[in-house]
């Protein structure tokens, strides 16, 4: 088997991990809920504004501007950390990250031997070895 059709296994291994799994269904549960992508789509407005307000010169800012802008976004803030749906897409794209770390450092180490940067886990579950 070459190199190219281990990294096709591999790709298709990892598409079909529980992970992956996971992170396809609440990617759907997210892009599906309109309010919390209103918000967002809202706030990602707003952090614009106030970054065009910070580019003038310091004497043509508003500050009244920049603190209410400041004051709904920190608002549009909480209401999308708090969202359900939110919490459960960022948690998997968070362990897509993890995964993805995790599988980058065993190639490296059985290509390289360059051992994980994050040292040992005292899981050797995550492990390839290290004595």
């Amino acid at each position: 088997m070459t190199v190219i059709e281990l990294a096709k296994a591999l790709g298709e291994g990892i598409k079909n991990d529980a992970v992956l799994l996971a992170y396809d269904e609440a990617k759907a549960a997210f892009e599906a809920d309109e309010a919390l992508n209103a918000q967002m789509n809202e706030y990602n407005t707003d952090r614009t504004c106030l970054a065009e307000e910070f580019n003038k010169d310091l004497e043509m800012q508003d500050k009244d501007v920049i603190e209410s802008l400041k004051a709904k976004m920190d608002e549009l803030a909480r209401s999308i950390n708090a969202n359900e749906t939110y919490a459960r897409f960022a948690a998997a794209q968070q362990a897509v990250n993890d995964l993805m770390k995790q599988i980058n450092e065993t190639i490296s180490f059985y290509a390289f031997g360059v051992q994980p940067s994050s040292g040992c886990t005292h899981d050797c579950s995550t492990c390839s070895g290290c004595h």
